[in-house]
């Protein structure tokens, strides 16, 4: 009964939210929003939209973006939004995020001469954990089958991601550094270390003793639990628990919302202190004075710790990638 009334919870925020921000839309789509074309902007970027990347799941979908025309490979930033895995949207960001979320920082990514690709995935209830961990091992085998045709270097990757999305890099990245965490999940990671550089881990939270209710709520409606405990199946999430001596050169960022405790904050020095100890760089990025909320880092263009923080991330890939 527990999992039937969150599930019922989530899905009327999960109405709510599309009612008022995607209008015309439902959670799990199998065709694109949008047909399929090339668009060249007055900047010189380049988008090709709403790519097919597999055809098991719904929202199996990405977008592709070029920072110029010219056609020697360059390294590649895969990125996934946030959303609570219950909505968000590669276009708009993830509307838990402060002003329902921005798309800018990716922008700048791509003028910071980096290809781009962002991509959707399916929405719980409806599709639970870990589809979306599936989904982004079909993504990366789509890449690597079409790397010539879409001109991308595939051995200098950098995986990404806010909040939902920064989770799913954790868990996906400790997969492949850790075969027998990825069997937990049936998956055999296509990528592995020596193509994945990098990862960027933009406001994670794996941990859920650190959950409010509605944190919980949210995780436990992508989980499928009930109960919050170490032997639920929210636990399998906690992917710092099966980090290894071997691990990807990883920049984490933290809001302090929840403060010292709460659940960013606490993913965010776990990993940390994790990878110090197995001697795996690692910069963390975390301003415990100041009120930040989640996914801070999408005001970009108006705060200055957002500049500190999207700063940072962009000189640890660039040395890593």
């Amino acid at each position: 009964m527990g999992k039937f009334i969150n599930d019922i919870k989530c899905l009327a925020v999960q109405k709510a939210v599309y009612l008022s921000l995607y209008k015309g839309h439902k959670p799990n789509e199998w065709e694109p929003w949008k047909e399929s074309k090339k668009t060249v902007y007055e900047n010189g970027l380049i988008c090709y939209n709403d790519i097919r990347y597999g055809n098991s799941y719904p929202n199996s979908f990405f977008d592709i973006w070029y920072p110029d025309d010219k056609k020697e490979k360059k390294p590649v930033v895969v990125y996934f939004h946030g959303g609570g895995f219950i909505f968000g949207d590669k276009t708009s960001g993830d509307p838990l995020s402060v002003n329902n979320g921005d798309v800018s920082k990716l922008l700048e990514i791509v003028k910071s001469g980096y290809i781009l690709v962002n991509a959707n995935y399916a929405l719980a209830p409806k599709y639970r954990f870990p589809v979306q961990i599936l989904q982004i091992d079909e993504l990366f085998k789509y890449l690597l089958t079409h790397d010539e045709e879409l001109n991308i270097d595939m051995n200098h990757v950098c995986l990404a991601g806010s909040s939902a999305g920064a989770i799913m890099t954790e868990i996906y990245a400790t997969c492949v550094c850790n075969q027998d965490y990825a069997q937990r999940f049936d998956l055999n990671p296509i990528m592995s270390s020596d193509k994945l550089k990098v990862l960027a881990i933009d406001e994670a939270a794996l941990d859920a003793s650190t959950f409010n209710k509605n944190m919980y709520a949210m995780l436990g409606c992508v989980s499928g639990t009930r109960k919050n405990s170490p032997d639920s199946d929210i636990a399998i999430i906690n992917a710092k628990k099966y980090i290894t001596d071997k691990y990807i050169p990883t920049w984490i960022n933290a809001s302090n919302e929840g403060g010292e405790n709460g659940p960013f904050a606490v993913e965010a020095k776990g990993v940390k202190a994790k990878l110090d100890e197995i001697s795996c760089p690692c910069t963390m990025i975390y301003f415990p004075d100041e009120n930040l909320p989640h996914g801070y880092m999408d005001q970009l263009s108006t705060n200055e710790f957002a500049k500190q923080a999207f700063n940072s991330m962009m000189s640890f890939i660039k040395k890593y990638i």
